[in-house]
Formats: C-alpha cells, structure tokens, sequence
C-alpha cells in the first residue's frame, strides 16, 4: 500500500473516531479519551509500519506528539457545546493536523541514523508548530479545571515534561549519534520544573483562562528554541539574548494587560 494512502486511511479512520468521542455523552468522555489515546497510537503505528519494527524509544517518541494533540484538542472540544457541524469541522481539523503529523513522523524516522534528509528542517517547524498548539489546548484544559495553585503546577509539570521529551527527540535526531551523548533528562525535567512554576505563579495572577494559556505556551516556544539551539551547540549570545529579550517582551505583556481589579 502506499505510503500516502496508509497516511490518508489512517487519518481518517482517526478523525472518525474523534467524532465520536466528542458526540459521546459528558459523562462517557474520559472513557472515550483513553480509547482515543489507543485508537490514535495504533493508527501512527500502522501507518508508519513501525507496530513490530524499530526500538519501544522510537515508537514511543513517533506517537507522542500525534497522543498529546489528541488528549488537549479532545479535551478543550469536550469543554465546547456539541453542535453537528462544529463536531464536523472539529473533527476534519483533526485528520488534517494527523495527516500532517505523518508526513513530519516519517521525515524523522528517516533521519534517524544521521542520514541526510532535504526535508528536515520543514519537517522541524511544523512538529514546533504543531507542539506549541498541543500546549495551548492541554493548558487551556487545564486551567479549565479551576484547581488550586499546587494542582496547577503539576499538572502544568506533566503536561510540559512530555512535550520536551518529544523536542529533544525531535532536535537530536539531527545529530550523528542521535543524541546518545546528551542528557535528555536535562534537557527536560528541568525546563519542565520551570514550567510547573511559572504555571503555579500564573494560579495567583488574574490572567484569566486564554490568556494565562498563551503565556505558558510562549514560555515554552522560548525554551524549545533555547533547548534546540544548545543541543545542537548553537547558543551563541546573540541567540540567547534574543529570547532573553523575548521573555521579558512577555512577561512587560502580562503586567500591562492583567487588570487586577
């Protein structure tokens, strides 16, 4: 079967499946999402034949970020009122976005081993993009919750500990050792810590549910870009000023447009 074709049916088959999930009763939707999660790792697998190749890390890191999509758009549509055609062109949003995510996972598998790939850094952008939009549902969902400060930063630790793992798997697969001689844990627990804390602090800051969302996902497209630029020992000081600069553009944002009254 061609390649294209598996990506398309897979697709599909998975956007199918989210219309159902979010036509399920309110009840019935955390059931539907760990079906979702299976549902979406067993399309990924068919359809880039990995299911019996490749290591468990490979597999695991090639559905990660297809899994977090799901979880925070599943959850952030669950949250929206159920209207046929919305749930229509929800769910169509959603193939297109896995369609695309196979054709990105298959640039990266390709790339493992070092091997040259035109299409890589294409490949990069869109996974970023992808990634950082993931962030935005799955803390919009988060928030959503109303929970206290300690559950915020958890779940906020969690959520970014499983998109940096990604990221980092994602940048050193680049590199000629696939990024053996890096300490991924580095690389992602501790970024991850940052973000719990800074999701904890914006519990106590009237930043409101959007907005509190966007500001965490800027923070992590800061440090995915600081993280990027150093495992491939580009952080020079004009990159990393740039971000610095970046940062506190931000965080000046937050403190102008918070009403505190």
């Amino acid at each position: 079967m061609n390649k294209r074709f598996k990506y398309f049916v897979a697709s599909l088959f998975s956007a199918l499946g989210f219309l159902l999930f979010i036509s399920l009763p309110y009840e019935s939707r955390y059931f539907g999402l760990m079906v979702g999660v299976v549902l979406t790792v067993f399309c990924f697998w068919f359809g880039l034949s990995i299911i019996f190749e490749k290591s468990l890390y490979v597999r695991l890191m090639s559905v990660l970020l297809p899994v977090c999509f799901f979880i925070g758009f599943g959850m952030f549509a669950a949250f929206l009122p159920y209207d046929l055609w919305w749930a229509i062109s929800m769910s169509l949003f959603f193939g297109i976005t896995l369609y695309t995510l196979f054709l990105v996972e298959n640039v990266f598998l390709v790339a493992i081993g070092y091997k040259t790939v035109p299409l890589y850094r294409a490949a990069y952008t869109v996974s970023l993009i992808i990634l950082l939009l993931s962030a935005f549902f799955m803390f919009d969902t988060l928030f959503s919750y109303s929970l206290g400060f300690l559950e915020n930063g958890l779940g906020a630790f969690l959520i970014s500990l499983l998109l940096f793992l990604y990221q980092f798997w994602s940048v050193a697969i680049e590199l000629p050792d696939d990024g053996a001689d890096k300490n991924i844990w580095a690389y992602t627990v501790v970024p991850a810590l940052m973000m719990g804390e800074m999701a904890a602090i914006l519990s106590f800051w009237p930043t409101g549910i959007f907005k509190g969302s966007l500001y965490l996902v800027s923070f992590i497209y800061i440090v995915c870009n600081l993280i990027q630029a150093e495992i491939r020992d580009r952080l020079f000081k004009s990159v990393w000023l740039m971000f610095v600069y970046v940062a506190v553009a931000v965080i000046l944002a937050m403190a102008v447009m918070t009403k505190w009254r």
